[in-house]
């Protein structure tokens, strides 16, 4: 990783971000979206900073029933 280059780090970011959504969407598919941002928070590496409304973002979506995307589950 280049520290020295702040969007290596926000790749970073976004790659963690959407292996933790894909590991947990199937499970907890029309969950309360608490218990989906209460476990989004859980599952991501502590060193990895998502920005709050990334992680809103995703917790909404998963917990409607759809990708964080706007598209429908199949």
């Amino acid at each position: 990783m280049d520290h020295a280059n702040p969007d290596s780090q926000g790749d970073r970011t976004t790659v963690v971000l959407e292996r933790t959504i894909r590991h947990v969407e199937d499970e907890l598919r029309g969950a309360p979206e608490e218990e989906v941002v209460a476990r989004l928070r859980a599952e991501l590496p502590a060193d990895v900073d998502v920005p709050e409304h990334n992680l809103l973002a995703a917790a909404r979506a998963i917990a409607e029933g759809r990708r964080e995307d706007g598209t429908p589950e199949r």
